[in-house]
């Protein structure tokens, strides 16, 4: 399950941990993102792997960053391996800056924009001057399960029911970054039919419910989430027999291609549409932006109108 222990959460929440200063650093820096794995976090920016950190039953935590995004050969600050105390975070994010700007001119060759959209989607519904009003709150991007992979795991939670935390939706949501990505071996139809295995088996469907759970507790937790729960301090519950909500969310879509429309007249995205195991929604935006709300959330046929 991807949840941290209760000695890794302490490292990060403490004023003494050995953590902290990260985590202090992220919740300043809106253009990192911290998600939680299993026994370790990914410190995301534009939706690339800033800060691997990964906790060792020997008391230390073992820091990477990925090679891979220094293709110009910069040099690349000497930070400690091994996470033993503060003054070895702070190394850390003293290098920030530099490993931002590697990262940077990475991406400006080998984009990906899809994984930035998802990381700004997290942001503005999790933690922002918006997220209070937003209904879906992120729990983790980049999700692979043994039946499916997609991008954003969100929980939808109506601001008029914040009092109870068992009132909470499962929304799994796949972001598409332009037309080309809508057909093919990550396409729309493909993606519904990994969700529909998903769904169907009860098995890892309710592990993933106790992983949504968990991380989006420990999110809180962590002061990673920017809503108000009011005086009940309701903790989520999902329930594994309510019909999750899957999502799209079309991004930058050309109006002016007949692609999305063919693609959605197919009567096989019809079948998926009349499921029995989730309810398939397509993302409005309420004008602009990417704060995720109930009413932002439409049916194929009322999608279709929009074409």
């Amino acid at each position: 399950m991807r949840k941290l222990s209760a000695q890794f959460m302490s490292d990060l929440v403490d004023s003494n941990g050995v953590l902290q200063p990260i985590l202090t650093r992220v919740k300043k820096d809106h253009t990192l993102m911290l998600a939680i794995r299993e026994n370790f976090i990914n410190i995301y920016y534009r939706g690339g792997n800033i800060l691997n950190l990964k906790e060792h039953n020997k008391g230390f935590y073992q820091a990477s960053f990925d090679d891979q995004y220094n293709k110009s050969g910069l040099l690349i600050p000497g930070s400690p391996t091994v996470i033993n105390n503060q003054n070895d975070s702070r190394s850390w994010i003293d290098s920030f800056p530099i490993r931002k700007n590697i990262m940077d001119e990475y991406f400006s060759t080998y984009g990906k924009a899809e994984r930035e959209f998802q990381q700004l989607i997290a942001r503005e519904n999790n933690n922002s001057t918006i997220s209070n009003e937003s209904e879906y709150f992120v729990s983790d991007i980049e999700v692979t399960e043994p039946y499916a992979r997609f991008d954003i795991m969100a929980i939808r939670w109506l601001a008029a029911q914040r009092k109870n935390g068992s009132n909470c939706k499962v929304a799994l949501i796949e972001m598409k970054y332009g037309d080309r990505a809508l057909r093919g071996s990550a396409g729309l139809l493909k993606h519904l039919k990994d969700m529909e295995k998903l769904v169907s088996n009860k098995d890892s469907y309710a592990k993933l419910l106790e992983t949504m759970e968990s991380q989006f507790n420990q999110l809180d937790e962590l002061g990673l989430l920017k809503f108000n729960k009011g005086t009940s301090n309701a903790k989520v519950k999902l329930n594994a027999d309510e019909k999750p909500e899957v999502i799209f969310i079309l991004a930058n879509h050309n109006p002016r291609s007949p692609k999305l429309k063919t693609i959605l007249s197919d009567p096989e995205i019809d079948k998926y549409a009349q499921s029995q195991l989730f309810d398939l929604k397509f993302y409005v935006a309420s004008f602009a932006g990417y704060g995720l709300h109930a009413k932002c959330m439409i049916p194929l046929v009322e999608f279709r109108k929009l074409l």
